[in-house]
């Protein structure tokens, strides 16, 4: 009997070691569900933060695209309104030079008919003298010199 009660004590005693073994297994399985759940919340979470971060840059992008095509819409006006200026001045530079031009032109024309006037008197004086014409001619071409 004794080996019946040696079987049977080992039978218990294997018993005990599997709860025991089957216990801690499953508290690892546990453990290990608890850890993949944990992971997978983990993950979730990144993964939305990652989304937020995306949205956060797009929306940075975006704003930054806009203050960029308002400087360039900007700088462009800035460069017309230079440019018409620029345009407006030098078109008043050359009226006024076109004035100046007309005005010098009118004042040599007024001294020129001036002159050709009092040549024309002197010529005229000088015949009403009653000096020979060949006289004349010869005064006329001194003066002239």
């Amino acid at each position: 009997m004794r080996n019946n009660e040696s079987f049977a004590l080992v039978t218990k005693l294997l018993q005990i070691v599997k709860i025991i073994l089957i216990r801690a297994w499953n508290e690892e399985i546990e453990e290990i569900e608890s850890d993949f759940t944990l992971a997978n919340q983990q993950k979730q979470e990144a993964l939305e933060s990652k989304n937020k971060a995306n949205q956060q840059l797009e929306n940075m992008q975006t704003i930054c695209d806009g203050m960029l095509a308002d400087a360039k819409e900007k700088a462009s006006l800035e460069y017309e309104q230079i440019i018409a200026d620029a345009n407006k001045k030098s078109d008043e530079m050359i009226e006024q030079a076109r004035t100046k031009t007309i005005e010098a032109a009118n004042e040599e024309k007024a001294k020129a008919k001036s002159e050709i006037a009092d040549l024309i008197n002197k010529a005229a004086d000088k015949i009403t003298n009653t000096k020979s014409d060949e006289k004349l001619y010869d005064d006329f071409l001194k003066e002239m010199k």
